[in-house]
């Protein structure tokens, strides 16, 4: 396991956004009791654990608990990392959906043409890198066409960058 019980319900809840007294009045429980399953002198019960993972939106269990590898039946299982890719892919719009996808299909593209060595030797005299070194994802292909780079420039100016973020 990656961690203890007691170390990982308080990352699960600080990165849910809860504090300690958000947690403790919602499920009516003493606040001694709470801060006791957080520093590992006491744990919840399996009830009240599947309710904190439930508060804390965690829905790969043996992920967040340090079961990586658990594969039920040999079916896909996503980590809780995963899963919240996939939510925020979700809540793209078209356009971010479509760079999301280029970025992740030149990025795959990269990774499966390397060789299967994971050992990376550069030689002493400084020799260039290997093309599968050099970074080939969401580079900008058109740089030298200047019909491209004025369609780009367009696009761009339709863009609205939101209040205080200027």
């Amino acid at each position: 396991m990656k961690n203890n019980l007691a170390e990982t319900l308080k990352e699960m809840r600080i990165k849910a956004g809860y504090s300690q007294k958000e947690v403790y009045e919602m499920f009516h429980i003493r606040q001694s009791t709470f801060s006791a399953w957080e520093t590992g002198r006491a744990e919840p019960s399996a009830d009240m654990l599947l309710k904190l993972c439930r508060l804390y939106k965690v829905n790969d269990l043996f992920a967040a608990f340090g079961y990586d590898a658990y594969k039920k039946d040999e079916n896909l299982q996503l980590t809780v990392n995963e899963t919240a890719m996939i939510e925020k892919y979700r809540e793209l719009d078209c356009h971010g959906r479509e760079m999301v996808d280029f970025t992740l299909r030149k990025e795959w593209e990269r990774a499966a043409a390397k060789p299967e060595s994971k050992v990376i030797s550069l030689a002493a005299d400084k020799k260039e890198a290997p093309d599968y070194l050099i970074p080939q994802a969401a580079h900008n292909e058109y740089a030298a066409d200047p019909e491209e780079q004025e369609k780009m420039r367009e696009d761009l100016s339709h863009l609205k960058i939101p209040e205080g973020n200027a």
